[in-house]
C-alpha cells in the first residue's frame, strides 16, 4: 500500500564546502534590502557568484526566519509545472494529493515567517514568477530571495544586480601586498592554496596574480577554474597563456556580452587543455540532470569511443580539474556538474553528434534502474531502494520528460511511470498523476494504458479522487478484458476492488474483485510481491470493517508470515497495523499498544504519512478504551490533520465508539480542547505522543502536563501577544534587541511552536483557563 513521505526541518541550506571571500558590501546591501521588500533578485551573468552572496545573506538572516530558510533548487527542473512540487519538496510539506499544490504552499506559509531562495530561476522565469507572487499574496510573513540571469518583473521585486568581485587594474601603482584587499585577489589565493597547498602571494608573482584577476575580470567562476590550472603551470605561466588566449578570443563573438565571452573564453581554454578523452566524458556527462553515481556514468557514457574501463580514472581527473564535484550522500558517493560547466558541455556534446545517443541511454538507464527497483522493492533492501530512488528524482524526472516529449517513446514512460510502490515511497502522488496524463494522452499500447490507467485510479484513491477512481479503474479493466492480459486484469481488478471496498465498505463485491485478484496474482507467479501484499491488506482491511474477525486474522497471519519470510518492511508494518486492530476487536488495548507501536516505528522510517493516520488513529482508540481521554484527544486531533491532507478518513464507521469513551471520561469540553491542542501539533509530535515518546514541550502539553516559562519568557511572550515586535519588546523591558530576540526565540523553543501566532494562541488560551 503505497503512502507518501516527507521531511520536516527549518533550515535546509547546504553546508558550505570552501570559505566566503569578500562581498561583505554586498551581503549588506542584499539584507537591508529585505528591510524593505518582501521579494529580492539577485542577478548577473552566468558565475559571477549568485547563489553562493545569496546564501551567505540568508545565512546571516536565518535569525530573522523563526519558520525556516529553505532552497530552492530550479536548475535541473525543465518543467513548470512541477515547480510548485519543488517548493513543497524543499520546505518539507507532507504532500496533500487531494489539492491543489500552490493551495497546499499557501495555506502551509500563511502564518508562517519563512524565507524562500528560489535559485537558477532563468528558464522558469515566468512559472517562478507567478508562483511567488502567489506565495507573496498568501503568506504575509514570507520573503523570497531570487537568483536568476532574468528578473521576474512582478510587482514588488527589488533588483541587486551582482557584480563581479573588485580587481586591481594591472596599471595601478599599488603598494607592495595591497592586491591582496581586492577580493578577487583574495579569493584566488584562497582557492589557489587549496589546489597547491602552501600557495601564497609573494613579491616575486603579485603582478602576475594582479594581471590575471584582472583578465578574469573578477569573476568568481572564471577565478575559481584558473586557481585549478596552477597544478600544472605557475601563476606566471598561467598569466601568459590566459592573456595569449584571451586576446585571440576578442575577435570572436561580438554579439554577446563582453563578459559572457570572457567566461566562454576561459572554459573554453579549460575544456582545451582536458583530453579528448575528459572532453567527451565531460561533454556525456551533461546529460544528468542533478548528481549521479560512477556506475551510471560508466553505463551511460560507456562505448567503443569511451571504454568503461576508463571511464573512472576520467572522472578522477576531471575532480582534479574541477569539471566535477566529488560529494558523499546517504553513504554513496556521488558527481556533479556546476550549472555554467554543465551548460557548456551540452553544446559540445552537440558537436560531437552524441546528444541524442546519449539522452536515449539515460533514459534506457534509469528505466532500468525502475525495473530492477520493482523487482528487489519486497525485500530487505526496500529502505535502501527508497532512498536511492529519492536521491536520483531529478535524473528520473529527465528521464520521464524525454520519454513523454519524444515521438514514440511513450510507452516506455508509462511502464516507469505505472508504480505505485515507487511514487508512494517518493512522496509525489500529484507528480505521478502529471507523468501519467501526459503519456495517456498520447498514442500508446493497450497493455501499457491498461496498466497506466489502474495505478492512475489507484493513485485517485489516495487522493480522494472518487470519479477518476472509478473511471480508470473500469476503463482499466475494460482493456485487459479486451487484450486478453492476465496480469494487467488482475492489476485492473485488485483496483477495481480497492475502489469498491472505498465507496461501499460493505458491499460484498469489493471481496470478490479483491479474492478473484488475489488468485490471479498466484496463479500467474510473475507478478511482485508488492502487489500481493498491498491487496492482503486491503482484503484484510474488508473483512474486518465487515466483522468477519476470523477471516481478517488468517489474511493477516498470511501478510505477516510472507512479510518476514521476503525481509519486507512496508507492507509488514500494515500487517502489525491489522493484528493490532484485531487485538483492539477482542478489547485488549495492551497487545494492541504493542502491535501498534511496532507498526509506527517501522512507518517512521519511510515517513508513510497514510499508515502515520491509519496507526495513529487507532492507538487513540486504545488510548480512549484505557481511559487516557486527554491523550485519545490529543491523537484524534493530530489524525484530523493528517486525514486532511489526504483529502479522506479511513475505517470511518469504527472511530464514533471510541470517541464516545473519550467524551465521557473527559467531559466535552475538555475534550474539545484535547482535539484543538493535537490539531496544532506537527506530524512528528504526534508520532511522539503515541509512542510515548519524550518530546517537545508542545506536545507534552498537548499530553497533559503544562508548559513552564520564566517569568521574564512569560512577560515577552504576553507582549508578543499583544502585537509587539522584539523592537518595540526591547523598548518596552529596557532590554537589548538581541536579549528579547533571545527571549522570543526560548519561547518558542519551549513551547514547540515556529511562529509568533502560535505564542499569541496560546497566551490567550491560558488567560482563559485563569479567568
Amino acid at each position: 500500500m503505497a503512502s507518501p513521505s516527507a521531511r520536516s526541518t527549518t533550515n535546509m541550506l547546504p553546508a558550505d564546502l570552501t570559505t566566503f571571500v569578500g562581498r561583505r558590501h554586498d551581503v549588506t546591501a542584499v539584507r537591508q534590502l529585505f528591510s524593505v521588500s518582501r521579494l529580492v533578485t539577485l542577478t548577473g551573468i552566468g558565475g559571477v557568484g549568485k547563489t553562493r552572496l545569496g546564501l551567505q545573506a540568508a545565512n546571516e538572516m536565518r535569525r530573522a526566519f523563526p519558520d525556516g530558510v529553505f532552497l530552492v533548487e530550479l536548475a535541473s527542473l525543465t518543467d513548470p509545472n512541477l515547480l510548485p512540487q519543488a517548493v513543497i519538496d524543499a520546505v518539507g510539506i507532507r504532500e496533500q494529493p487531494a489539492r491543489e499544490p500552490v493551495a497546499v504552499i499557501g495555506e502551509h506559509l500563511r502564518e508562517r515567517q519563512a524565507l524562500l531562495i528560489f535559485d537558477n530561476c532563468e528558464h522558469l522565469v515566468e512559472a517562478a514568477g507567478d508562483l511567488a507572487a502567489e506565495i507573496l499574496r498568501s503568506a504575509p510573513n514570507v520573503k523570497i530571495m531570487a537568483t536568476s540571469q532574468h528578473v521576474l518583473r512582478i510587482a514588488g521585486e527589488h533588483i541587486y544586480p551582482v557584480p563581479p568581485l573588485l580587481a586591481p587594474d594591472p596599471g595601478d601603482a599599488l603598494q607592495p601586498g595591497a592586491a591582496g584587499h581586492y577580493p578577487s585577489v583574495a579569493l584566488f589565493a584562497d582557492r589557489a592554496a587549496a589546489a597547491v597547498p602552501g600557495f601564497a602571494i609573494t613579491p616575486d608573482n603579485e603582478a602576475a596574480v594582479v594581471r590575471l584577476c584582472h583578465r578574469l575580470e573578477g569573476i568568481p567562476l572564471a577565478i575559481e577554474l584558473a586557481s585549478v590550472r596552477l597544478r600544472v603551470f605557475t601563476v606566471e605561466e598561467l598569466a601568459a597563456r590566459l592573456d595569449d588566449r584571451f586576446q585571440m578570443l576578442r575577435e570572436g563573438n561580438r554579439n554577446l556580452p563582453r563578459r559572457h565571452r570572457t567566461l566562454r573564453a576561459l572554459i573554453d581554454w579549460s575544456y582545451d587543455l582536458c583530453t579528448p578523452t575528459e572532453q567527451l566524458l565531460w561533454a556525456r556527462a551533461t546529460v544528468f540532470a542533478d548528481g549521479f553515481s560512477a556506475e551510471a556514468l560508466q553505463e551511460i557514457c560507456a562505448d567503443e569511443t569511451l571504454p568503461g574501463d576508463e571511464v573512472l580514472d576520467t572522472v578522477a581527473r576531471l575532480v582534479d580539474k574541477s569539471v566535477l564535484l566529488r560529494e558523499e550522500e546517504g553513504g554513496h558517493v556521488r558527481f556533479r556538474m556546476r550549472d555554467t560547466l554543465r551548460d557548456y558541455g551540452r553544446a559540445r556534446l552537440a558537436d560531437w553528434g552524441d546528444e541524442a545517443v546519449t539522452a536515449r541511454q539515460h533514459r534506457d538507464w534509469y528505466a532500468k534502474l525502475i525495473e530492477t527497483a520493482g523487482r528487489e522493492w519486497a525485500g530487505p533492501r526496500q529502505a535502501k531502494w527508497a532512498a536511492r530512488l529519492q536521491m536520483e528524482h531529478a535524473n528520473l524526472r529527465t528521464a520521464l520528460e524525454y520519454c513523454m516529449s519524444t515521438p514514440g517513446e511513450a510507452r516506455v514512460g508509462l511502464q516507469m511511470a505505472a508504480v505505485p510502490w515507487f511514487w508512494g515511497a517518493m512522496d509525489h502522488l500529484t507528480e505521478a498523476r502529471l507523468w501519467l496524463d501526459r503519456g495517456l494522452a498520447q498514442q500508446t499500447p493497450k497493455r501499457e494504458r491498461a496498466w497506466a490507467l489502474a495505478t492512475a485510479a489507484y493513485i485517485a484513491a489516495f487522493q480522494g479522487d472518487l470519479g477518476r477512481m472509478r473511471t480508470c479503474a473500469e476503463e482499466a479493466h475494460g482493456l485487459a478484458l479486451e487484450i486478453g492480459d492476465l496480469r494487467a486484469l488482475a492489476f485492473a481488478k485488485h483496483v477495481l476492488g480497492f475502489v469498491v471496498s472505498l465507496v461501499e465498505p460493505d458491499s460484498p463485491d469489493a471481496i470478490t474483485l479483491l479474492t478473484e485478484a488475489l488468485a490471479q496474482y498466484d496463479a500467474d507467479g510473475s507478478i511482485s510481491q508488492q502487489y500481493t501484499d498491498s491487496l492482503l491488506v486491503e482484503l484484510a482491511s474488508v473483512y474486518l470493517l465487515m466483522h468477519e474477525h476470523e477471516r481478517a486474522a488468517e489474511l493477516t497471519d498470511l501478510l505477516y508470515r510472507r512479510c518476514r519470510a521476503s525481509g519486507e518492511r512496508w507492507n509488514l508494518s500494515y500487517a502489525h497495523w491489522l493484528r493490532g486492530l484485531l487485538a483492539l476487536a477482542e478489547d485488549d488495548p495492551d497487545r494492541a499498544d504493542r502491535e501498534l507501536s511496532e507498526a509506527l516505528r517501522i512507518k517512521r522510517a519511510f515517513h508513510d504519512t497514510l499508515g502515520f493516520g491509519l496507526t495513529l488513529e487507532v492507538i487513540a482508540w486504545s488510548a480512549a478504551l484505557r481511559g487516557e481521554g486527554e491523550r485519545a484527544g490529543v491523537l484524534l486531533g493530530g489524525v484530523d490533520q493528517i486525514w486532511r491532507t489526504l483529502g479522506a478518513r479511513q475505517l470511518r464507521g469504527l472511530r464514533p465508539r471510541y470517541e464516545a469513551m473519550a467524551r465521557v471520561t473527559l467531559g466535552d469540553a475538555r475534550f474539545e480542547a484535547a482535539l484543538e491542542r493535537g490539531s496544532r501539533l506537527s506530524v512528528e509530535e504526534v508520532l511522539a505522543v503515541g509512542l510515548r515518546e519524550p518530546a517537545t514541550q508542545a506536545s507534552v502539553e498537548a499530553a497533559g502536563a503544562p508548559v513552564r516559562l520564566t517569568r521574564r519568557e512569560s512577560e515577552v511572550a504576553e507582549l508578543v501577544a499583544a502585537g509587539m515586535s522584539n523592537k518595540e519588546i526591547a523598548a518596552k523591558l529596557v532590554i537589548s534587541l538581541r536579549t528579547a530576540e533571545g527571549h522570543v526565540e526560548r519561547a518558542l523553543s519551549k513551547l514547540g511552536f515556529k511562529t509568533r501566532a502560535q505564542i499569541a494562541s496560546w497566551v490567550t488560551e491560558q488567560q482563559a483557563k485563569h479567568d
